[in-house]
């Protein structure tokens, strides 16, 4: 057997084996690769060999390896008839031919190696021993040969021992110069350290593989991280601008409410009082002019209960003169005459007062969360509850189908609600089920309080 590093080595030692056998007067049987093949016939020619010749003789005949294995192969296991077939009428036609008799065959074989080379490894140990069998029935000398990289695995080392067993003979590969004598233990030994070597390249190979898909790993774990982070700081700018959005709405509709009802809505009245002292003076004037006095009055009442329902629409009045509690108590009994909702409002006795961002807060999710609901579904019936422990205001709003319908889904709406409740450092949970739905809002108190600066007569 024979391992060997590059193809040339393996050539120029072929050639020499065959070359010798050849003018010895016996005959060369090839079974290899055909880029071998083709490589061992000009080799030959090139050394000086009738090539031609002993082809036409029949004392060099060369074999495809892949198509001889697929002629005595059973599914990943050689058959031993048809191996002894196959091979056995080669090597007679070949003993035939040769001028004399007392020279062996001489046979380089490949086919072991293209089944290590598939993964075969116990086809190509059992084609090895098939080998051997053989050798008792026929006259003949084999050569075998593996790249000793193939060998790789410390896995291999093993198998590699066993392959070697069934071999009389073993050639280092081109590493390590062939001694004089024949010490055949010793290069049974070099072989062996050889194929060590190959483990140990391998697996520095894995390690250094490795190390460099580790690297990459980790730059890509930072550059997803970085990704990630700079994600994170868009979101929290974005929730930001949403909250800044919200505040700037509140202060706004605030200001336009205020403007609408101390401004505005003073207009109104006092045209509509004009508007009533003409009215009382109709009977001396024309019925046309006292018509239109009387229509233009009108007009300008109901411009007055529109202004101020708006001016409360955008910012309740009560909300800043006597707390969140009174404010929703108002808002719910416009929103149940506007909706024909069913709709329960309680709020806990200690309540009290809340600096003013907290209060618009509170009033803010009552008034998005009952919208959300019944603008979906009229079937449904509401209950609100607005309490208070020392640390934390608490809102609890839970709907109910009155026809045992689903409740629909509104989660996905309160975006609203949650930046609110972000913005406060609170917390929002939303629960549904067939039954109904169940949106709790906490918001802490610390900082959120105006009993404790303003005292109990707030």
């Amino acid at each position: 057997m024979q391992f060997y590093f590059e193809d040339r080595f393996l050539i120029q030692s072929l050639s020499g084996y065959v070359r010798n056998a050849l003018e010895n007067g016996s005959s060369a049987i090839i079974v290899a690769t055909e880029h071998h093949r083709l490589s061992l016939a000009l080799e030959l020619r090139r050394q000086g060999a009738a090539l031609t010749s002993f082809i036409d003789q029949g004392r060099y005949v060369a074999l495809d390896a892949a198509e001889t294995l697929d002629q005595f192969m059973v599914g990943n296991a050689p058959d031993e008839a048809r191996f002894r077939q196959v091979i056995g009428d080669v090597i007679s036609c070949a003993s035939c031919v040769a001028p004399r008799e007392c020279f062996k065959v001489v046979i380089f074989g490949e086919m072991v190696a293209l089944l290590w080379q598939r993964g075969e490894a116990q086809a190509a140990l059992r084609l090895e021993q098939l080998w051997n069998e053989l050798s008792q029935e026929y006259s003949f000398q084999l050569r075998c040969a593996y790249p000793i990289t193939s060998f790789d695995q410390d896995v291999h080392r093993e198998l590699f021992n066993q392959i070697c067993a069934e071999h009389n003979f073993v050639i280092p590969a081109e590493s390590y110069p062939m001694p004089n004598d024949d010490d055949t233990d010793r290069l049974r030994t070099v072989a062996q350290l050889q194929q060590t070597e190959q483990v140990l390249k391998s697996e520095s190979l894995g390690r250094r593989v490795a190390e460099a898909q580790k690297r990459e790993i980790e730059n890509q774990n930072e550059h997803l991280i970085d990704e990630l982070r700079k994600h994170e700081a868009i979101e929290e700018e974005l929730r930001k601008y949403a909250r800044r959005l919200l505040n700037t709405r509140d202060e706004e509709q605030r200001r336009i409410a205020l403007e609408l009802h101390e401004n505005t809505a003073q207009l109104l009245a006092a045209l509509s009082l004009y508007f009533g002292v003409m009215h009382q003076e109709k009977a001396s004037l024309n019925p046309r002019l006292a018509r239109a006095i009387a229509s233009s009055r009108s007009v300008s009442d109901n411009l007055l209960s529109e202004i101020r329902k708006l001016s409360h629409l955008l910012h309740p009045p009560t909300l800043d003169e006597m707390g969140v509690a009174t404010a929703l108590k108002e808002f719910i009994d416009e929103f149940v005459k506007a909706h024909g909702a069913r709709v329960e409002f309680r709020a806990a006795e200690n309540l009290g007062r809340f600096n003013r961002n907290l209060e618009i807060t509170v009033f803010r999710i009552v008034e998005e969360a009952l919208g959300n609901v019944h603008s979906r579904s009229r079937d449904v019936s509401s209950l609100v509850r607005v309490s208070r422990s020392s640390s934390t205001l608490i809102i609890e709003i839970e709907s109910h189908s009155g026809k045992g319908n689903e409740v629909p889904r509104t989660d996905g709406r309160f975006t609203g609600i949650h930046e609110r409740v972000m913005e406060h450092g609170g917390s929002v949970q939303f629960t549904s089920t067939p039954a109904g739905t169940r949106l709790a809002v906490k918001l802490p108190l610390q900082g959120n309080d105006r009993n404790k600066s303003e005292g109990a007569a707030a």
